[in-house]
């Protein structure tokens, strides 16, 4: 697929509460705010790009040369910012639901949207390529999910435009089942539900995990680390 055929995606709408509620976004990694390095790494995969936030909540701030130019309402520079619908948090799902559905607005309209969290700025610089080349050919719509040293990262995925009515109709699940008290559906079971296919990615340099997210201070010092050698 060409590049302009590919949408993206930041997730930004974690509470972080195993870090303190902190807006990881704007954490310092090597430097730079974290979320600078997801975008270098997300930015060339993509045509467009755009970051999800929560209802209520700001955006991740940015200092520096990574800063929005002045007057920039609700954009990192050409970064589009899209906020959840209201009503009860259903997770990660309600981001790539209106994701897709910017996604459906842009000219030319992608085939894809290429999912990624705020918190992992490490990802491979091949990270399309390689989910692209695991969904399959023809046949049934799938999305493509992540995978590394023998487990799945499900907010890590590649998701055709073509699911967005499915993935409506999970979102639309999960808000009534948690405006009822219950608990919405993990990321991992849409994606099951969906049939997502896998693509297993090779460690980055220095063996560290590609898809490292930052939950703890020892998993930052270990991004830290990998951020600096590049």
């Amino acid at each position: 697929m060409a590049q302009t055929e590919i949408a993206g995606l930041i997730l930004n709408g974690g509470r972080a509460t195993r870090m303190g509620g902190v807006d990881k976004g704007a954490m310092d990694l090597a430097g730079r705010p974290m979320l600078a390095h997801v975008i270098d790494r997300i930015r060339p995969q993509v045509g467009r790009l755009a970051i999800s936030i929560r209802l209520g909540a700001t955006l991740p701030r940015l200092t520096g040369s990574d800063a929005p130019p002045a007057g920039r309402d609700r954009r990192l520079g050409d970064l589009a910012a899209l906020i959840d619908q209201p009503g009860p948090s259903i997770g990660p799902i309600a981001g790539i639901e209106a994701g897709l559905a910017w996604a459906a607005t842009l000219e030319p309209q992608p085939v894809a949207l290429l999912v990624v969290p705020n918190d992992a700025p490490v990802l491979p610089l091949d990270l399309v390529e390689g989910l692209v080349r695991a969904m399959p050919a023809g046949g049934l719509i799938r999305p493509a999910v992540a995978a590394s040293f023998g487990r799945i990262h499900p907010v890590v995925s590649l998701w055709p435009l073509a699911l967005a009515p499915a993935v409506r109709a999970l979102a639309e699940t999960a808000r009534a089942c948690a405006g009822n008290g219950g608990r919405a559906g993990s990321l991992g079971g849409a994606l099951a539900a969906l049939g997502a296919v896998a693509a297993d990615f090779p460690a980055a340099p220095g063996g560290t995990d590609p898809f490292l997210n930052i939950n703890t201070p020892a998993a930052l010092a270990v991004a830290d680390a990998a951020a600096r050698r590049g």
